[in-house]
């Protein structure tokens, strides 16, 4: 694993604050060096940041100036230039002892036998986050200025965190899908295992490091505390779970986040799991779950703890991994690629193609609702009443339940007339007069 620390944005930075200033061109240029990219795509997600704003942005600070900037940017801080260099100078200083410290750490953790592509830490100034991308980690030389340049004894615990994720990331991509139950569920156990795994080992090197940084030994101990209450998150996951097989997935969605924020309780959860799959199974254990997935990391964690009253994980739990594993999790990756490019084939006007798609959709993911509908829709058509009916009816099955939109949905007006179409609406409450009206209100029965 080899790792590369881009200064570059720093460096034209100072260059320019040596200068008193910068052209417009010059400025143009340095908004899109590589450094400033990730910074420039959450402004663009998050809105309030473009690369004019970060451009005007540097023109006034370089000046002296303070700007009013977005919360993506925060503060881009004006005037201690000598502090920022300094920085600069202590990184560049022991920066091949700071990869091999990082890389020391990370190794015992990585699978063997799975080559790595290089590594870029770009440093970069303004912004509210340190982060890791598809290409590359960021980090923010402003907050360490604001915090003083005893803070760079963090650098080191923070490049054990993100760059694992960047590792993981490479070796097992990355995904967020609620489209279904089981890709929900994938998708939660996926996140938590990656931010579970990263604060493991973020926490074991603040313990051994003995950090003298406030902020590390504030994290070190807010790490610890998460790890004893581990079993009383787990409660957080467990509802998750519930809101999952419950069909509510964008409740589900909601309640992921928020146990995600600011270290949240899958953090906790994730984090109690890895450390029982070291402390029982050894670290090598630990590895061979980081490019397996979160059911190979429940399996390893079902092994180091049975199940029972102390393990973080429910029954309930453990009978929607195996379901898992018979379904979604054979290859999540081309179940929602299928998914997806079956419904752009659908909007497309190719039914036809978007069967053959579809199908294999629906076979790998036995709780696809919306890809059932949507072969429905595709076989409606093409003329195909009988197929259409059997797979409205399976979509109402797998948890797809708005019968308004079935109704009323054109793609399905071969359907309209039949009998079968108007009993099978009915037989969900639904509220239905031939050819396709809904009468009164929708939501009571007949």
């Amino acid at each position: 694993m080899e790792v590369r620390l881009d200064f570059e944005v720093i460096d034209r930075f100072l260059e320019f604050a040596d200068r008193g200033g910068a052209s417009s061109e010059e400025l143009r240029r340095w908004v899109r060096l590589p450094g400033n990219r990730e910074l420039l795509r959450e402004g663009r997600r998050e809105g309030g940041l473009t690369a004019e704003i970060l451009e005007e942005a540097a023109r006034v600070t370089l000046s002296g100036g303070l700007f009013p900037s977005p919360p993506t940017l925060g503060n881009l801080s004006a005037g201690d230039w000598p502090a920022l260099r300094r920085i600069v100078e202590s990184i560049r200083a022991r920066q091949d002892a700071l990869v091999a410290a990082t890389l020391a750490a990370l190794d015992p953790y990585l699978p063997q036998g799975h080559p790595l592509p290089p590594f870029e830490v770009r440093f970069h100034l303004g912004g509210t986050w340190d982060g890791r991308s598809t290409d590359a980690v960021y980090i923010n030389l402003t907050l360490f200025q604001m915090r003083g340049e005893e803070s760079l004894a963090g650098l080191d615990a923070l490049l054990v965190h993100e760059l694992f994720h960047q590792a993981q990331g490479a070796l097992l991509p990355g995904m967020e899908d609620y489209s279904s139950r089981q890709s929900a569920l994938y998708t939660v156990l996926l996140r938590m295992q990656q931010e579970g795994i990263a604060r493991h080992l973020e926490y074991r090197f603040l313990g051994r490091s003995a950090p003298v940084d406030a902020l590390d030994r504030t994290n070190l101990g807010k790490y610890a505390d998460g790890l004893r209450r581990a079993s009383d998150h787990a409660a957080d996951l467990e509802g998750i779970r519930a809101a999952i097989e419950a069909g509510r997935l964008d409740e589900a969605r909601v309640l992921t986040s928020r146990a995600l924020l600011s270290g949240g309780p899958l953090y906790s959860v994730g984090h109690g799991i890895a450390d029982a799959i070291e402390s029982t199974r050894g670290a090598a254990m630990l590895a061979s779950t980081v490019a397996g997935g979160p059911l190979a990391f429940a399996r390893a964690y079902e092994e180091a703890v049975p199940r029972g009253a102390d393990s973080l994980l429910t029954e309930a739990l453990y009978d929607d991994l195996a379901a898992l594993r018979r379904g979604y999790a054979r290859d999540p990756l081309l179940a929602t690629r299928l998914r997806r490019e079956g419904l752009a084939l659908l909007a497309g006007g190719r039914p036809q193609e978007a069967r053959g798609v579809l199908k294999d959709a629906v076979r790998i993911d036995p709780t696809d609702a919306t890809s059932a509908y949507n072969l429905a829709c595709a076989f409606a058509l093409v003329g195909k009443k009988g197929p259409a009916i059997k797979w409205l009816r399976e979509s109402f099955e797998r948890g797809f339940d708005e019968y308004k939109h079935a109704a009323l949905d054109g793609d399905l007006k071969l359907l309209w007339d039949e009998p079968r179409f108007e009993a099978l609406l009915r037989s969900r409450g639904f509220k239905f007069r031939r050819p396709g009206r809904a009468v009164d209100d929708p939501a009571v029965s007949p």
